[in-house]
Order: C-alpha cells, then structure tokens, then sequence
C-alpha cells in the first residue's frame, strides 16, 4: 500500500511538474511574437477632426500636416468619417469603396509625399504594413513605398504596391534597419502628368516576427510529452 501511494505521489509530481513546463514553454512562445506598433497617428486620426474645410488639404484653414507626420506641402491632407465632409460614397480623393474605413491621407499629384520617422534597432528586421487605394474614377496611379536610413538618407527597401479604385487593400514590407533612425516615406509616382490620387491608412510597424529560439519550442514539446506519458502511467496504476 505505501509503495502505491508512494507511486501515485511520484505520478502526480510528474503531471504538476509537465503542465509546469508545457505552460511557461507555451507562454514564452506567445509572448514573443507580440510587438509593439512603432509608427504614431497610422490611421491618420489624431487630429482629423480638425479637417473641416473642404476638401481636405493641409492649409487653407485646416492643420499644416496630419499629427505626426511630414508631408510635401500642397496636394496632401486627411479624409474620412471624422473631418467634417466626408461622405460614404462620392468623397474627394476617396476610393469607391469606403466601407470600413476609418480616416485616411491622400496624396494627389507626381511627387506629393507623406513620411515619418521612427527609432529602430540597428540589425533589426522590421514589417511594415499599411492600407492603400486610390481614388475613384483615377487610373494609373502609382504609390511607391520608401523606407531609408535617416541618417544618411539611403534607402533601405522600397515597393510599389499594386493598387486599384475598388476598395482599399493591405500589403507589407520587410526590411532591416541599418540606424537607430529610420524613415518611412508614401510616394504619390504617377509621373509628371495628371493628378491621380493615392490613399493610405492603418499604417504599422513592428519588429519582424522570428521563430522562437528552438530550446523554447523543444521546452513546450517536452513539457506536453511528459504529460502525456505521466497521464497513461497514472490511468494503468489506477486499474
């Protein structure tokens, strides 16, 4: 009798002791891929609310740019549900499909720019993410997305999403920080002619996430077979 229950003790160690490990290695797993979004004001709604003379460019009665961020000067400001003109459908340098959208930049004209600059990490590998269309009844209009080390002004990485007048749409861009500086710049690249408008939203970035450093996984792994083997150890002493 007391070797038995001497067993069951041990059996039960064995089971508080997996869950232990299976937990803290699931835990720290998840932990690790959460990261913090590095640009401020990325949907563009700080101060939208300050936007109330139509349509909706910086100057003219309205803020010089959105809160945190640069912009070209003429041909770029804020649109959507809280400036004080926007509609659903038929809004200035919208797209056709505005539904679910919250407050968004336009960028009207070749050469018109949007930027920010953030801190980062020196070899760190950085994603960032943003919403993009361009506005209803434009053809041809080109964004280009431009991520450079800010204190030398190289570029780092750089796409040119394809976008359409259907509704906005998300995409991503991978890069690795070379300064502890670093600029993301949206580019309004339709050429030199026309007045095609480009749009952009929910723009974030965080760091890259990377696979867990494998003694973590193997740590969950481990925990989840001990458990296992601990359980059917448990159920034949108990017949």
């Amino acid at each position: 009798m007391r070797r038995k229950v001497g067993s069951k003790s041990i059996v039960g160690s064995q089971l508080g002791l997996a869950a232990a490990l299976a937990a803290a290695g699931l835990v720290m797993l998840a932990a690790g891929n959460v990261h913090a979004n590095l640009i401020t004001n990325g949907n563009f709604s700080a101060n939208a609310s300050s936007y109330s003379a139509f349509p909706g460019y910086s100057g003219n009665g309205n803020p010089a740019a959105p809160t945190s961020w640069t912009i070209s000067g003429d041909g770029s400001g804020v649109n959507g549900p809280d400036t004080g003109f926007f509609a659903a459908s038929g809004s200035p340098f919208a797209p056709s499909s505005t539904t679910g959208v919250n407050d968004f930049n336009f960028m009207q004209g070749p050469g018109v720019y949007t930027s920010q600059t953030t801190t980062t990490a020196v070899g760190q590998s950085y994603t960032l993410t943003f919403d993009a269309a361009q506005r209803s009844g434009d053809t041809n209009s080109v964004l280009e997305v431009i991520v450079t080390n800010a204190t030398n002004g190289n570029q780092i990485a750089t796409s040119t999403p394809t976008i359409n007048d259907t509704s906005f749409a998300t995409f991503s861009l991978n890069f690795t920080a070379a300064s502890g500086s670093t600029g993301i710049e949206f580019l309004n690249n339709s050429g030199t002619t026309g007045d095609n408008t480009v749009d952009v939203t929910n723009v974030s970035m965080a760091e890259a996430a990377v696979p867990e450093p494998a003694s973590l996984g193997l740590l969950a792994i481990g925990g989840l077979g001990l458990l296992m083997v601990s359980r059917r150890r448990a159920t034949r002493q108990s017949t």
